[in-house]
C-alpha cells in the first residue's frame, strides 16, 4: 500500500483512484517532456539542413554535414543527367538516396540544379534543398583597401520637413506625400540626377503645382505636391535629399573574367541605413593614414584617403547587393594573375578552427590569424560564420575588426572560403563573415 503525507506531515494511505490519477499525471508530464523533446530537435535538425547546396563542375566534393538522422532523395533521372556520382549512394524507386550523417564525395559534369528533398530516419519528409553545379572557378583574393563612389539611381529622399513660409506660417507640403527610401528620378518630366538638378526645376516652377517621377520599393509612382515660398524668397518643397555616397572598403577578389567582388554586405544609406539604388560607380584608389583602434563598445576604423578623378579609376561598380558589392576591374595593375589565384571554396569546404584573412592596415597588405568559432550552412545573409582574431600584431594595431575591413577575404586549407562583413560591437575582437559562393 502506498502511503503519503498530508499538510501537516500525518501519513495516510492512497485509495486506488488517488494513484491511478497520481499515475496519469506523471504520464502526462513524461509525453510532454518527450513530445518537446522531440519538436525541438525536429526544428533544430531542419535549421542545420542548408536550403541550398553549391557544387562546382567537375571537382571532387568532399562533404561532411555532420547531420544525424537524415537522408536525401534526388531524382534519379536529374541526376544522371547533370552526370552526378556521390559515393555510398543508393538507388530506389527512380530516386538516388544517400545519408547527411557522415561524410560524403560528391562529383558533378554538367552545370545545372537539381531539386531534393530531405527526410528524417529515411520517411518523415523535413525539408526541400536545392543542388546548385556552378562551373568550377578560381579567385584572385586581394585583401587591398579600395574606395567606392557610388552615384544613386535619382535623388534619394532622406524624409521630409517643415519650411518657415514667406507668411510667417510653417508648412510642409511633401509630409505623406514622399517617404523615406523614395527615389527621385524626374521633375514635371524632366530626368534629374543631382540635388542641384531637383532645386532648379522647383524654382522654376514656382508656386504651381508639381508632378515627381518617383522609385518606391520595386515600383514607380507619380507625386503631385505644390511648392512652398519661403521666407528667403526661394521655393521649397520640404524634403532631405542625398545623391552620392563615397567611402572606403576592402575587395575581396577578382575573377578570371576580371569580375570584382568588394565589402561582403551592400552599401547603405549612412541616415537611413537603405540599400543604395546604384546608377553608376566607381572604384578607386585609397591609401591608410592609420587605423583608429577599436574596443568593446566602440568599434574602430580605417582612415584615410580616396584617389578621385577619371585617371585613377579602377573599375567600374555594377551592382549593389545585400550580399556586397561587384563589377569590373579595368586598371591592369588590379586586374587577375593566375599565379596568385586560388579555389573558389563552397560553404561545406568551410570547417571550424584556423584561417587567416588578408587587409591592409598601412601601405601593405598581410595576413592575419583568425579562428571560425560558428558555422551556419543555413545562413541566406552575410553572417554565415563568427569569427574571433587572435593575430598578436592585429589585436595590437586595430583591437580586432574595423570598419573599412569589410570586404577582407578569409582563407582556409589553400582556398578562399569567405569575407569578414560586420564587427561586433560588445567584442571588436569577433564579427561575421559571408560564405564565398554568396559573392560569386
Amino acid at each position: 500500500m502506498r502511503y503519503r503525507r498530508n499538510r501537516q506531515g500525518i501519513r495516510y494511505a492512497m485509495t486506488g483512484r488517488q494513484r491511478l490519477m497520481y499515475r496519469l499525471c506523471l504520464l502526462g508530464v513524461l509525453i510532454a517532456v518527450m513530445a518537446f523533446t522531440a519538436v525541438y530537435g525536429y526544428f533544430e535538425l531542419r535549421g542545420r539542413i542548408p536550403d541550398e547546396i553549391t557544387l562546382f563542375q567537375d571537382r571532387v566534393e568532399n562533404i561532411d554535414f555532420g547531420i544525424p538522422f537524415t537522408q536525401v532523395r534526388v531524382s534519379q533521372t536529374d541526376a544522371e543527367a547533370a552526370r552526378v556520382s556521390i559515393d555510398h549512394a543508393k538507388k530506389a524507386d527512380g530516386h538516388i538516396r544517400f545519408s547527411m550523417a557522415g561524410p560524403l564525395s560528391v562529383t558533378a559534369q554538367n552545370c545545372g540544379s537539381l531539386q531534393g528533398e530531405v527526410r528524417l530516419f529515411g520517411w518523415l519528409p523535413c525539408k526541400k534543398i536545392r543542388i546548385d553545379i556552378r562551373k568550377g572557378t578560381k579567385v584572385m583574393p586581394a585583401g587591398k583597401a579600395v574606395g567606392l563612389y557610388i552615384h544613386a539611381d535619382g535623388v534619394m529622399v532622406l524624409g521630409t520637413g517643415r519650411i518657415a513660409a514667406a507668411g510667417g506660417e510653417e508648412q510642409t507640403p511633401a509630409y505623406n506625400k514622399l517617404q523615406t527610401g523614395d527615389y527621385i528620378y524626374a521633375v514635371n518630366g524632366r530626368k534629374v540626377v543631382t540635388i542641384r538638378d531637383v532645386s532648379r526645376l522647383v524654382q522654376k516652377n514656382g508656386a504651381k503645382q508639381m508632378i515627381l517621377s518617383v522609385k518606391r520599393d520595386s515600383g514607380r509612382i507619380q507625386v503631385k505636391l505644390t511648392p512652398v515660398r519661403a521666407a528667403d524668397g526661394s521655393y521649397q518643397i520640404g524634403v532631405w535629399l542625398r545623391e552620392d555616397t563615397e567611402g572606403i572598403g576592402t575587395l575581396t577578389f577578382v575573377t578570371p573574367e576580371n569580375q570584382f567582388a568588394a565589402l561582403g554586405h551592400g552599401i547603405t544609406d549612412a541616415d537611413t541605413d537603405l540599400l543604395i539604388r546604384l546608377q553608376n560607380g566607381g572604384l578607386y584608389p585609397a591609401g591608410i593614414d592609420h587605423v583608429v583602434k577599436g574596443k568593446n563598445g566602440t568599434p574602430g576604423q580605417l582612415a584615410g584617403y580616396v584617389q578621385l578623378g577619371k585617371e585613377n579609376r579602377l573599375g567600374e561598380i555594377e551592382n549593389n547587393t545585400l550580399l556586397g558589392i561587384t563589377g569590373q576591374i579595368t586598371n591592369r595593375a588590379y586586374q587577375y594573375q593566375e599565379d596568385k589565384a586560388c579555389e573558389a571554396a563552397c560553404k561545406q569546404d568551410v570547417r571550424k578552427g584556423k584561417a587567416v584573412i588578408r587587409c591592409q592596415l598601412d601601405d601593405q597588405v598581410k595576413e592575419y590569424e583568425v579562428e571560425i568559432e560558428k558555422i551556419n550552412l543555413s545562413s541566406k545573409d552575410n553572417k554565415g560564420m563568427e569569427i574571433h582574431v587572435t593575430d598578436p600584431e592585429l589585436l595590437e594595431k586595430a583591437g580586432g575588426i574595423v570598419q573599412g575591413m569589410s570586404g577582407a577575404p578569409i582563407l582556409q586549407n589553400g582556398k578562399c572560403i569567405g569575407a569578414v562583413t560586420h564587427v561586433f560591437v560588445r567584442d571588436v575582437t569577433r564579427g561575421y563573415a559571408t560564405f564565398l559562393e554568396n559573392m560569386l
